[in-house]
């Protein structure tokens, strides 16, 4: 009576070993020239790690966010032309598409001090940051090479679990071969359509020897069309990773002329430039650029920068600076507020601006600097050039970074935005200034070291992150950092990233890279982006579950510098977290 089903059992286990034998013989075709590992993107690949476990993991995402899966390759054999390409990434009836990129790896030189304890240390001092999206790879026997796949999840996208994989390719000894790689995605019934944190990423795009990093190191003259295209390909990556607040320069892309006292003002070229990033979709706030600059030193008073005429006898050509080529008869020189000249030319320039702006229907979301990072010092001359531009820009809201808190009157700034370790010593300061009405950011520079969070290549990528779970969590409305592409003389591509003469730690001067007529994304610019959906998705639970945001939020910020470093833990409170909303 039990002999067909032992027949039947037997006949069941071999097919099994029959078909765990292909599996194997399958693997070892694999092992012979590549292995494929999955590895969470938060993850740091450094070149001279050699062991991996293969993590095929379920990547989580609201609709609106973006996927990023890591695949890190380990070559067996020495290969050529390495390339990846996607297929299908489905749920059965809807598609959704995306692209791939390897990383790039950037030499650190001297590491900064007042280290992190979390500090990354790599025995080569490179690094993985540039996604290189137009490349192919080589790799010696034993080598490893991080691939990134990025997936835009639209907003309208269905939930559900979607199915992709991505094909390897390369040449061994002049024969190709593929390799597949599954991965699978969840969206979860969540809609970001758009964020809310106010962030700014200052752009040198002004430059044409910065813009030169885009052309092959050519000039870009101004206002030419390559001027203008390589500015709105600058606006676009910014908007598409969470950007809303765009630095703009009224001062230095006006055309005056100036006659007998008389100013006249052409807007023109500062239009074209707003409106660039308009078309984003991304504009919440335009931010005009500082108005005044400080005499000499560091601890110097505040000047106006200010046209005048290039044939001024006090005008020395070693301070002077050319406007842009069209302006050839006025130089910008910096006066203090008692030169009759800085007067005269704000009386004029500010109200002619303002009435401008009004009528493109932007004044109500323009921003005015007037210097950066105000010290004891130099508060007073810093307060009297605000005090006088109130008079003529009423309404607008006057923002700056300030190294200090207390020296500087209450009415002297409109949006607060001190650096980040200066946020936590004088936060009582801070909570004080929104019970007043004024609103407040930080923002993250060479500094804070030590364990503060911040965007320095030798940092995990969770700390990058975690900086808008600080905006949420200590009730802070923005951020700002001044370094999306000051690339400096050098390519930072191939160039040391510490920037020794300026004491600046690796990556704090760009957080994207250049390539010809195209910028190049970083992970940490794709970490930034999540850390700000991140901060949108706590927001929309703070008001369905209070209690559940803060438990999450709590977590993982402990204080001002203080986090929890376990990437694992950190999916599971996402995963909670996209849970909770889902309910």
């Amino acid at each position: 009576m039990n002999t067909l089903p032992k027949i039947y059992n037997r006949w069941l286990a071999g097919k099994y070993l029959i078909v765990l034998l292909l599996l194997n013989l399958t693997s070892f075709a694999q092992q012979k020239s590549l292995k494929l590992y999955q590895v969470d993107p938060l993850e740091k690949v450094l070149k001279e790690r050699s062991y991996f476990l293969d993590q095929p993991d379920t990547m989580l995402a609201a609709a609106g966010e973006t996927i990023l899966i890591q695949i890190v390759v380990k070559a067996n054999k020495e290969v050529h032309q390495l390339d990846a390409s996607l297929g299908k990434i489905s749920n059965g009836t809807e598609l959704l598409t995306g692209n791939t990129g390897w990383l790039g790896y950037v030499k650190v030189g001297r590491r900064y001090n007042e280290p992190s304890k979390d500090l990354l240390h790599s025995v080569s001092n490179y690094f993985p940051d540039p996604i290189l999206t137009d490349t192919t790879m080589q790799l010696e026997a034993g080598e490893v090479q991080p691939l990134w796949i990025t997936v835009p999840v639209p907003v309208e996208t269905k939930h559900g679990i979607y199915k992709g994989s991505v094909k390897i390719s390369g040449r061994f000894n002049k024969k190709k071969e593929s390799f597949l790689k599954d991965f699978v995605i969840q969206i979860y019934p969540v809609k970001v359509p758009k964020t809310s944190l106010l962030v700014s990423n200052w752009s040198s795009h002004e430059s044409p020897m910065s813009l030169g990093h885009l052309n092959k190191g050519i000039r870009v003259e101004y206002y030419t069309p390559l001027y203008w295209e390589l500015i709105k390909i600058q606006a676009e990556i910014m908007a598409s990773h969470g950007q809303n607040v765009f630095y703009t320069f009224p001062v230095w892309r006006t055309h005056y002329t100036l006659r007998d006292g008389k100013y006249t003002f052409d807007f023109s070229n500062y239009d074209k430039e707003v409106k660039i990033f308009e078309r984003t979709g991304a504009l919440e706030r335009i931010e005009g650029a500082y108005l005044a600059i400080r005499a000499g030193a560091w601890e110097g008073p505040f000047y106006v920068t200010i046209p005048v005429e290039a044939s001024e006898e006090n005008v020395v050509n070693a301070n002077a600076l050319s406007l842009d080529g069209i302006n050839k008869e006025l130089r910008m020189v910096n006066l203090p507020l008692t030169d009759s000249r800085a007067k005269n030319f704000l009386s004029q320039f500010l109200p002619a601006f303002k009435k401008h702006m009004e009528d493109k229907g932007w004044l109500n979301k323009y921003m005015q600097h007037i210097g950066d990072e105000p010290l004891t010092s130099n508060a007073d001359s810093y307060l009297e050039i605000s005090d006088y531009v109130r008079k003529y820009l009423p309404g607008v809201k006057i923002m700056d970074a300030v190294l200090t808190s207390k020296e500087l009157r209450d009415d002297g700034i409109d949006t607060w935005i001190p650096v980040l370790d200066v946020l936590h010593t004088d936060y009582k300061f801070y909570q004080d200034l929104q019970k007043k009405g004024k609103e407040i950011w930080f923002y993250t520079c060479l500094r804070p070291r030590g364990n503060y969070a911040n965007r320095f290549i030798e940092l995990p990528l969770l700390q990058t992150r975690y900086l808008h779970w600080i905006n949420f969590k200590y009730n802070i409305s923005g951020y700002l950092h001044w370094g999306l592409n000051f690339w400096g003389a050098t390519d930072p591509l191939t160039e040391e990233l510490s920037r020794d003469n300026s004491n600046l730690p690796a990556g704090d001067n760009n957080i994207i890279y250049p390539g010809y007529h195209k910028v190049y994304s970083s992970i940490r610019f794709e970490a930034m982006r999540d850390g700000i959906y991140d901060n949108e998705l706590l927001r929309i639970l703070d008001k369905k579950n209070k209690a559940k945001a803060w438990e999450f939020v709590n977590t993982i910020i402990h204080d001002f510098d203080k986090y929890d470093g376990s990437i694992s833990y950190f999916r599971k409170i996402r995963e909670k977290l996209l849970e909770e909303l889902s309910k």
